[in-house]
Formats: structure tokens, C-alpha cells, sequence
């Protein structure tokens, strides 16, 4: 019988080989339309409600979202959350994020992650720390300011 082994080089993708093949790629990457890019900022203000703001408890002010629900699992839940905030900061530099823009999001979601280890702690932090609206406010700003640019 033959061995069959897929050839893997082909399935991974290939690195840019130049800086002029790098910033092509990155263009490529940012250039969405203006409805994609509509739907795409409707979709991360949606994963931003749902993950801080879906649910109130009674009687308060305070709201609850996903993210403090999965936080509840040790580990695996903040690890579940840190991969929705990390698609999050993807979609942002699709947008055209800045970089340093990009940096403060990105210390966000180390924070939400790292206070949200420790327990019942990190649970509580996950009620007052909201990572994702707070990357959503830091995104929106940049778009707005990028608008103004005329970029």
C-alpha cells in the first residue's frame, strides 16, 4: 500500500518575501468596502454588548454579559472570552486601528485575562473591568478620527 502524506508546505501560507509584498498584503487585508465596513463595526459593537452588557440584574444598575458568565469556569472560561477579544483586535486592525491604538487594546485584554484567573476576584473584576466595550470606545474614536482625515 502506498503511503500517502499530504504535502503541508502547500496548505500553510506563504510569507510575504519582501517589505513592498508585506505592505501589499496589508492593503489588501484593510481594503473593505464601506458597507463591510458597516457590518463589520455593527458586528464587533454586538460582540462588545453581549460579552459586558447583555443582561442586567434586578434592581441595580449592573450589568452582566458572557464574559462574566464564562469567567466562572477557572481557566478555560477567561481562555474562551481572551479568544473572542483576541477575533476583536483582529477585525480592529482590519479596520485600520492604529498601532498604538492596537497596543492599548490589546493591554485591555491582558488585564480582563490576567485579573480574571484569579478567583472570585477575576470574577468580580469581570463585572466592573468591560475589556470589550472599552476596545469598542478605543476603536470607534480612531475610526472617527481616521473619518476626519479623510482616510
Amino acid at each position: 500500500m502506498r503511503y500517502l502524506s499530504p504535502n503541508t508546505s502547500r496548505l500553510s501560507p506563504r510569507r510575504p518575501r519582501s517589505p513592498e509584498a508585506v505592505k501589499e498584503l496589508d492593503k489588501r487585508l484593510r481594503s473593505l468596502s464601506a458597507e463591510d465596513r458597516q457590518k463589520l463595526i455593527q458586528r464587533l459593537r454586538k460582540i462588545a454588548y453581549l460579552f459586558d452588557d447583555a443582561v442586567k440584574i434586578p434592581g441595580t444598575k449592573i450589568t452582566l454579559g458572557w464574559d462574566a458568565v464564562l469567567g466562572l469556569v477557572p481557566f478555560i472560561g477567561d481562555a474562551t472570552t481572551t479568544a473572542v477579544s483576541a477575533y476583536f483586535l483582529w477585525e480592529a486592525h482590519r479596520l485600520g486601528a492604529s498601532r498604538w491604538t492596537m497596543i492599548k487594546m490589546v493591554g485591555n485584554v491582558l488585564t480582563d485575562f490576567m485579573v480574571g484567573l484569579v478567583p472570585l476576584v477575576g470574577d468580580l473584576a469581570d463585572i466592573g473591568f468591560r475589556a470589550n466595550r472599552r476596545n469598542m470606545k478605543l476603536l470607534e474614536k480612531e475610526l472617527d478620527k481616521l473619518e476626519r482625515q479623510g482616510k
